[in-house]
């Protein structure tokens, strides 16, 4: 039987063409991380929530999610990392995480301005386009260890939500035309 994996999804940056002159706005990336489902559950996301029961207030009803700009700014659930000492001790805790844990990343960056100039009304959304390279590159993944896999993308929005399931059934039945 074949091994299972799952692809996590999330974006930094903006989805939209809007503003791309500004250096915030110009570029859109999506990260996925790939894990085998078994050792997900058995591991991964076992350890990941020991190391959040050791420095937050623990929820599991309204679990702690690591957002980026939260954790960097000690926002919300994060507050409590303002103390440098504390802070010091999560951020050596969560990187041994990531040095124990068996996962696999693909990252995929699209410079939205250099898009829309040389595609202009032809330019595919930046997400979907983003989203469309990072499943070739995960089927390539499932294919090198003849494995099968599903997707797992951060929720977004309702409506960001039907287009990007949308786009997901459109590759998932049709292919890339690259």
């Amino acid at each position: 039987m074949p091994r299972l994996y799952r692809l996590y999804i999330d974006e930094s940056g903006d989805h939209t063409y809007f503003d791309v002159d500004k250096p915030e706005k110009r570029y859109l990336g999506l990260t996925g991380c790939i894990v085998d489902k078994e050792y997900y559950g058995n591991h991964f996301q076992p350890k990941l929530e020991t190391l959040k029961k050791k420095y937050f207030l623990y929820d599991p009803d309204a679990p702690i999610i690591f957002h980026r700009t939260d954790l960097i700014d000690c926002r919300g659930s994060f507050r409590s990392l303002r103390d440098k000492a504390k802070r010091e001790l999560f951020d050596k805790d969560l990187l041994n995480y990531f040095r124990q844990i068996r996962y696999t990343l693909i990252t995929v960056v699209i410079d939205k301005k250099s898009h829309t100039e040389r595609y202009r009304e032809a330019a595919f959304h930046p997400y979907h386009y983003c989203l469309a390279a990072m499943l070739e590159r995960y089927c390539g993944f499932l294919n090198f260890y003849n494995a099968k896999g599903d997707v797992m993308a951060e929720s977004r929005g309702k409506r960001e939500n039907e287009l990007l399931e949308s786009s997901y059934h459109k590759v998932y039945s049709s292919g890339t035309h690259w």
